[in-house]
Order: C-alpha cells, then structure tokens, then sequence
C-alpha cells in the first residue's frame, strides 16, 4: 500500500524544468509557424493636389539631394552628405534622376532607394532595400495634371519583409509608413507651392 503515498510525492524540480522547457519549445514552434504563412507584404498608397506645375514637382521629387527638404525634413542632416539630427538618423543622397540614391540609418531603421525611372511628365520610381541587403521594395511618385493648374500627386510603396517574424511587422510597417508618407506628402504641398 506504500505506492498511494509514492503517488502523492510532490513532482521534482528536474520534472517541473522539463515541462516549462517542453512548453516554451511549443510556443517558440507556434510562433515561428504561424510566421511562416502571415503575410509579409506591406503596401501604402496616399495621394495629395499640389497648386504647381509638374516640372515644379519633378524638380524636387527627381533631385534626391531636394528630399531633406519635404521627404526627411527634420529628422536627417544636410542632404548630399551624411548627417544626423532627429531622432539619430544618417541620410546620405546623392544625383538627380535615374541611378540618385538615398540611403539612410538610424531611428531603428535602415535600408537605400536607387531611382530607376524619372521622367519628367509622369514622375519617378525606385527600387529599396529596406530593413535588407536584397532589393525588396518598389515605389513611385505619380504626377496627374488636373488641367487646372493643379497636379495630383501619387506615392505608392510596397514591398516584403523577411521570413518567419516578418509577418507580424507587417501592421507597424504601413502604419508607420502611412504617417511618414503622409508628412512627406504635406511638406512637398508646402514647399511646391512656396516655388
């Protein structure tokens, strides 16, 4: 009958390790599943009317060395060379038109744009390495003139993020892309319009 009091023993410290290891494995493997099939894609769309003309906008949309001005205005240093300000962000751009690169760091982000295509009627485009040494990113800015002295402009950015925890980056990305598109959008209205 000594195997009921045997029964109630108390589990071991090994035995209790063992399981809390079991279980922190099984959430690292669901976590890490679940990662796999989220989507990884971001994609952030926002278009603004700017009272100028399009050779106005392409003027500062095309010359990267212009994007301190409306694109990172007030959180990067001197635009054409490295520098830093904000919230610790280095940007260097360099060139106009196709082949001007932007790349930058800090802020807890990193990544490089190289237009491939400026034209002065429809606007630019780019590739990115954002957050990754491999191209993952395509974007444009879109003019559409109006015909009333107005032009709408479109910036549209999308891209992938890396596998497994990409996925659940996926939300903060395009809210956080949103809000800096947006700014962007904003101060490029301004400055456009101040000629």
């Amino acid at each position: 009958m000594g195997t009921e009091t045997d029964s109630k023993q108390p589990p071991t410290l090994g035995f209790v390790f063992k399981w809390l290891g079991i279980m922190l494995g099984l959430a690292a493997l669901t976590v890490v599943v679940v990662g796999l099939f989220l989507p990884r894609q971001w994609e952030v769309e926002l278009s603004v009317e700017i009272e100028a003309s399009p050779a106005e906008i392409h003027a500062l949309v095309a010359d990267v060395e212009q994007w301190e001005r409306w694109m990172f205005e007030g959180q990067a240093g001197q635009a054409g060379q490295a520098g830093q300000a904000g919230q610790g962000l280095e940007v260097e751009a360099s060139g106009q038109g196709e082949g001007a690169s932007v790349r930058w760091s800090g802020g807890g982000s990193r990544g490089e744009m190289i237009l491939v295509e400026a034209d002065p009627a429809t606007g630019i485009a780019w590739d990115g390495k954002i957050e990754s040494d491999e191209v993952n990113n395509h974007g444009s800015i879109r003019y559409r003139d109006l015909g009333d002295g107005t032009v709408e402009v479109t910036l549209h950015d999308t891209g992938e993020l890396p596998a497994v925890f990409g996925g659940y980056f996926v939300p903060v990305m395009n809210s956080g892309l949103y809000q800096h598109f947006r700014g962007a959008l904003d101060r490029l209205e301004t400055v456009a319009e101040a000629g």
